[in-house]
């Protein structure tokens, strides 16, 4: 009877370590998930941060002039920029800056890309474009795309599908094309053979690439991928969710291995006393039936509840194992009770007898799953040697032994009633200290320069730096920088 028991146990605290190791990989995955994609971020970072230290470059420099600086910059941001939204969800970057001035900008993937940001002429950069077509003709031929502001290439698309009879009625005027520029963007198409879909718009605007507009626009962008890069994340966690699919596989596994093993218990009970397979009758048979019958509809509930436990309740798989055994054990008693088979005072002890077999199974199996960190092996031979050594010790102790340990009981019951109260005050404390702080930092970061000053000075002094080595005053801060 000792080593069907022991069995059993063995097999309902396997599917609570397999349970738990499901939900360890799951776990595992989605921190190196998440940790990967902080990466990528930082990569799209760096990225940006090449630009504007490439852009930095060329404004110090003046590379092409007043009026021409900015289709440097356009080059560099582009690139950047780009790179970096393929960095952030993970790819390699694909832009390359060319920068030889030769018929090529950027290369993507190998395909060439022209970039014209030209303002003048009001022809929204197709004059640019006309003239490099005519000094590289071959360079549509060979796959190549011309790139230009975003909002232009948005002129030239609605201008060249505006039907004649709509064009003739504009007026020209600074806040919008006219007639002539609707004839000279359908000339320019039809005269050069080139198509619309030739035209690239780039991540820019004209108006956003020059140099004293181009680093609030980077910042911007920088915004725009750390908040793409949190919307990742809650698709990642989304994604590692604990879902309704492996629940039931889990269900559907468990439900398998009790009813297994209640079949072979099943068996070998009924073989007893030298009997053979086919000496078993009928009854023996639909009570093997019942019995495994049983393991089916127990495992699929304690697969389920460990499941549901584990993942939505923050419970130990093994502690989960153990309430749904103890429960069973209680469930069982109390059916007992009903029929009259046990009194009262015979119905609370073999409950109490039920929960603690239950606890002494889920702590050895933890234990073991400690020593033996291989996943189930650890917790089946923690619940294997652990309960021989329980079922040996409940032999032998006695009423003394059975006061000493309610005893025992008392004192760890108000050694936790302590422990409560000072984890409350721990947690009062910490709560107070990180109101102070954040309130702190808020100060420092002010964007009043003031309030940042003094602010910066309170969240030195609470983080003990030494006075002395705190500036206190305007005197003191162009002391330290100027001499």
């Amino acid at each position: 009877m000792q080593a069907e028991k022991k069995a059993k146990s063995s097999q309902e605290q396997a599917i609570a370590a397999w349970v738990g190791l499901i939900n360890q990989m799951r776990i595992n995955n989605l921190i190196e998930s998440l940790n990967l994609q902080d990466r990528n971020l930082d990569s799209a970072m760096e990225s940006m941060n090449w630009a504007l230290e490439k852009i930095e470059d060329l404004v110090v420099a003046n590379r092409g002039g007043s009026k021409g600086v900015h289709g440097f910059i356009a080059e560099v941001a582009e690139c950047g920029l780009e790179n970096a939204q393929s960095l952030v969800r993970g790819d390699a970057p694909v832009m390359e800056w060319v920068n030889d001035n030769g018929p090529a900008d950027l290369l993507r993937n190998g395909v060439e890309i022209q970039v014209k940001f030209v303002n003048a002429g009001g022809k929204f950069s197709l004059g640019a474009v006309a003239a490099h077509l005519e000094k590289y003709p071959d360079f549509l031929d060979s796959e190549g795309v011309y790139q230009i502001p975003k909002d232009h290439l948005y002129a030239v698309r609605a201008l060249y599908e505006m039907p004649k009879e709509e064009a003739v009625k504009l007026v020209s005027s600074a806040d919008g094309p006219s007639y002539s520029t609707w004839k000279s963007i359908h000339e320019f198409f039809d005269s050069s053979g080139f198509s619309i879909d030739d035209l690239e718009a780039s991540k820019f605007e004209y108006s956003e690439v020059q140099k004293d507009t181009i680093a609030d626009k980077m910042v911007r962008e920088k915004s725009k991928l750390a908040d793409e890069s949190d919307r990742i994340k809650k698709d990642i966690y989304e994604e590692h969710k604990p879902t309704f699919h492996e629940g039931v596989k889990v269900v559907a596994v468990s439900a398998a291995l009790e009813a297994g093993t209640a079949f072979a218990l099943s068996v070998k009970r009924h073989l007893g006393g030298g009997k053979c397979i086919g000496g078993l009758t009928e009854d023996d048979w639909g009570e093997i039936a019942k019995d495994s019958g049983t393991g089916l509809v127990k495992g699929g509930i304690r697969g389920g509840a460990v499941y549901g436990l584990s993942n939505f309740v923050a419970t130990p798989s093994a502690v989960a194992s153990a309430l749904v055994t103890a429960s069973f054990g209680i469930a069982d008693c109390a059916s007992r009770f009903r029929s009259g088979e046990l009194t009262e005072v015979e119905f609370i002890e073999f409950s109490e007898i039920a929960c603690l077999d239950a606890s002494v199974g889920a702590l050895s199996s933890f234990l073991g799953q400690v020593i033996i960190p291989v996943p189930v092996l650890g917790a089946l031979v923690g619940n294997a040697v652990g309960s021989t050594m329980y079922e040996l010790g409940k032999d032998f102790y006695g009423k003394r032994e059975a006061e000493l340990l309610v005893h025992r009981a008392l004192e760890l019951e108000e050694l936790g009633a302590e422990l409560d109260d000072e984890y409350a005050a721990c947690i009062f404390s910490l709560r107070e200290n990180m109101s102070l702080y954040i309130s702190l930092l808020g100060k420092a970061f002010s964007p009043n320069v003031a309030s940042a000053f003094s602010g910066s000075i309170a969240l030195a002094t609470s983080l003990n730096v030494p006075d002395d080595e705190i500036l206190h005053t305007r005197e003191e801060v162009d002391d330290f920088f100027l001499n």
